[in-house]
């Protein structure tokens, strides 16, 4: 566990498990909108869970990525910034810089990248690509949470077509306003990337159980618990 930079007064953590590779590794993100607590409270938890597993995996972690946001409890950082929208390499920050440099050594089996929706009516995420094997994988992450939160049943979420929770964006269409953290991983990382969403109005301990239940579902086609 190391602090790869200094923002906005607060420490940033990077954290690599010996088990990591430059092929075949495992990502996962969360806190990059700080109005999103649940997705950092939920990768914290799932990692104290499984701390006898976490050494052994081939991990690459950033926990929180706008703490100042998470304190603050707003999407931005301190300068009004979307943090999620920095990632074409023009206008990054220093630290989206430097995770996007450490990046360009490793490709992935999986990336996820967790948030939440203060509109979500239930669980939904994004899954660039929509081959069989993206499809089949997405479905079954949600089926694994179903119980505790109930799929979104919206039809279009931001504009883009959902289908019981699942939409799979196409990569030549990124959003209007920038490059996404999820679209960088997908691009240059290689393997498949999810984007975990849980409903913010819900109480915080179940959405953070919900993205328990997600991520180790990411999980399964990897490594058994």
């Amino acid at each position: 566990m190391e602090k790869i930079e200094n923002v906005d007064g607060y420490p940033c953590y990077e954290i690599s498990s010996p088990a990591l590779r430059d092929k075949g590794g495992i990502y996962l993100s969360a806190g990059i909108h700080g109005d999103e607590p649940a997705a950092v409270l939920g990768l914290l938890l799932w990692a104290e869970k499984n701390i006898q597993n976490v050494a052994s995996l081939p991990l690459l972690i950033y926990p929180c990525l706008n703490p100042w946001g998470v304190e603050n409890n707003s999407r931005w950082d301190a300068n009004g910034l979307d943090l999620n929208r920095l990632w074409d390499g023009s206008s990054s920050t220093p630290l989206i810089a430097r995770i996007m440099q450490k990046l360009s050594e490793y490709t992935f089996s999986v990336s996820a990248c967790l948030h939440e929706d203060y509109e979500a009516l239930g669980t939904y995420l994004y899954a660039p690509g929509g081959k069989k094997e993206v499809r089949v994988q997405a479905d079954a992450i949600l089926k694994a949470v179903q119980e505790l939160i109930p799929r979104d049943t919206r039809r279009s979420i931001d504009g883009r077509k959902c289908t019981h929770g699942m939409i799979f964006p196409r990569p030549s269409k990124p959003p209007k306003e920038g490059i996404p953290e999820a679209l960088f991983l997908y691009e240059n990382c290689g393997g498949l990337n999810f984007t975990l969403e849980t409903p913010s109005e819900l109480d915080i301990g179940v959405r953070a159980e919900g993205h328990i239940q997600m991520i180790t579902e990411v999980f399964q086609p990897y490594v058994k618990f």
